[in-house]
């Protein structure tokens, strides 16, 4: 038969094992957060780089259209 402090002791067990994931679910979710804010940074640098080069190219292009009309 079960008793009353059998249940306690149920409950609280239950009770340790659920904070014990709340936990590790709380650190999972930090440590995505932080995958997120890399993630957006390095798409930031990323396109920050993407238009240096459109520039540079467009500069190129514009001395490649110089030359050839000096020729």
């Amino acid at each position: 038969m079960t008793t009353r402090n059998d249940v306690k002791n149920k409950k609280l067990e239950l009770k340790g094992k659920a904070e014990v994931l709340v936990g590790q679910v709380k650190g999972k979710a930090i440590k995505a957060k932080a995958v997120a804010e890399q993630v957006e940074s390095d798409l930031k640098n990323a396109g920050e780089d993407l238009k240096n080069a459109g520039q540079d190219l467009k500069k190129a292009a514009q001395r490649v259209k110089k030359a050839t009309k000096k020729s």
